[in-house]
Formats: C-alpha cells, structure tokens, sequence
C-alpha cells in the first residue's frame, strides 16, 4: 500500500458468495431500469455477504493490523462504513471519474460484479498524496480544492493527454483490494452503459469522527 499505492488479498472470497451477492444486485439494477443503484449502510445491506463480512472478527482485525502498521496508532474500535454501488446505464457513467479523497483512512474495496470487454470501470489512483491531517480543518481545505470542477476537469486532462499517470487497479472478483481512501485521490473509469459495476467498500476509521467542525458542516454536531 506504501510502495505501489494498495495491496490484495487473493481468492479469499467464495464464489457461492459472490453468486448471491450478484443475483441481489441484478434484482436491484433491474428494479431500477438498468440505471445507478447505491446501498449506503449496513442496514441497506442486511442478510447478505455483506453484512457477514463486516462482521467476521478476521476482516476486522486485518483492517486494524493494517492500521496499526500504516499510522503507528492504536486502531480505534468502531464499526465499518458501508457502500455498495452499481454503475450501470447512463445514470452510472455520472458517477465515474470523480476524484476525491475518502473520510477513512482505509477503504477495503471488494469487486462483485466487473465488465471484462470495453469500458471496464477500473480503479484509478494518485496514491498517497497527502498525510492524514490533525484537524478537520486541514481536511475541510483538501476536499474543497479538490471537489471543484476546475480541478475535477484539470485533473481529467492531464491524465488523458499523458501528463498524470495514476495507478490504474484492474479488479477481479474473489480478491480484496485495500488502500488508504484518505490518503490517495481516486476514482472509477466508466464502463459501458449495457454493463453493469458492482462494488462494495468498506471504509474504515474516521480520523475526525469526534470534530465539532465537521459536526456543524454536516448539520449534525458532535457529542
């Protein structure tokens, strides 16, 4: 994660998972016309793999092991963030090549479902471009000089005229990628509107969960 920007665990997830798994989604991309679905939060999620997963003491520790190693802090005990999205249709392809930096300092991403032929909507990254900040404040100032379309569409062209290589994750179904969400700008390639990208991330450790600034930002202070 340091050196190349994330790190995989290989075949770790069983296939009659990833099965179930895929037969939720399609439900749901179909009861949505074939458009963008999102699953925000593990009651979203409830009765699948996902939930399990989340759950299963092993994925946690490998998540706090990696913590602990990565910042030299004890890792703090809270549970998961959780997304699932589904690119698909035109909806999906809004969703693509946004770059951002998460609000956890490690994202756990499992693939489900991947286009293997045209746009497949592989991971793009700029790893590690920034340390994790002390205040919500320094954090506050990051995103918004990233989350602006000057800097959205800079970004776009630079990559695409040559002048910015990102790390580019082509994501296979079975494996685990972590990396450090808040640390490392990134995003999503589209794929094509007929096909459908499926991922479930797992974010975890927020480093200013606590901050009353980001309490009012969100209209929901602090305790």
């Amino acid at each position: 994660m340091n050196r190349q920007g994330f790190g995989v665990a290989t075949d770790c997830i069983h296939p009659d998972d990833l099965s179930a798994l895929r037969r939720f989604i399609e439900q749901a991309v179909a009861a949505a016309g074939g458009e963008y679905v999102a699953f925000t939060g593990h009651d979203s999620i409830r009765g699948t793999f996902l939930e399990t997963l989340a759950l299963s003491p092993e994925f946690m520790q490998a998540c706090r092991t990696i913590y602990r190693h990565g910042t030299g802090r004890t890792p703090p005990t809270v549970p998961f963030y959780q997304v699932l999205r589904c690119l698909s249709g035109k909806t999906g392809e809004r969703h693509a090549f946004f770059f951002h930096y998460d609000s956890y300092v490690i994202t756990a991403l499992v693939p489900v479902i991947m286009p293997t032929e045209g746009k497949r909507g592989d991971l793009m990254m700029l790893p590690n471009t920034r340390r994790i900040r002390t205040t919500y404040f320094r954090n506050l100032v990051d995103k918004i000089l990233l989350d602006n379309k000057v800097t959205q569409v800079a970004l776009r062209r630079l990559i695409s005229w040559g002048y910015l290589r990102p790390t580019r994750v082509r994501m296979r179904p079975g494996n685990v990628y972590f990396f450090w969400g808040y640390r490392s700008v990134h995003a999503n390639e589209p794929c094509d509107h007929d096909k459908t990208r499926a991922t479930a991330l797992f974010h975890y450790a927020n480093p200013h969960a606590g901050s009353r600034l980001r309490g009012v930002a969100r209209g929901t202070p602090a305790p």
